[in-house]
């Protein structure tokens, strides 16, 4: 349980922090409101964790992002924003897995894209 918790920890810093802070060995890519990082207990053969950075102006807190729970308890707005860019964001992660699927095997198979409602390492 220890080791899980700091993992959660790790994620919690990784969002905090620039983007020009994260090695490449755990940045797959950035945008204005998200991170991509390689997960680092991958279970398939791509597999990301998308993090909201959390900025002073998101409009969310690290406390209201902790889980879904969580963010369901804030302005209905704001989490629904966030988890529609969630999405967005997941399709763009989707279409460079596709491309990168087609380059080294050939060929491309689904991609799954879904949502930790709570931290899976707890």
């Amino acid at each position: 349980m220890e080791s899980d918790m700091s993992n959660l920890t790790i994620l919690r810093t990784y969002a905090l922090k620039g983007a020009d802070k994260l090695p490449s060995s755990v940045l797959f890519r950035s945008s204005e409101n998200f991170y991509t990082i390689f997960d680092a207990y991958p279970k398939s053969t791509f597999h990301f964790l998308i993090l909201p950075r959390l900025r002073d102006d998101a409009g969310y807190s690290e406390r209201n992002v902790a889980n879904l729970k969580s963010l369901l308890q804030t302005d209905k707005e704001k989490a629904k924003e966030l988890i529609t860019g969630l999405k967005s964001e997941a399709l763009e992660v989707k279409k460079e897995i596709e491309e990168e699927m087609v380059e080294r095997y050939g060929f491309k198979w689904d991609v799954w894209i879904g949502f930790h409602a709570v931290p899976s390492m707890v």
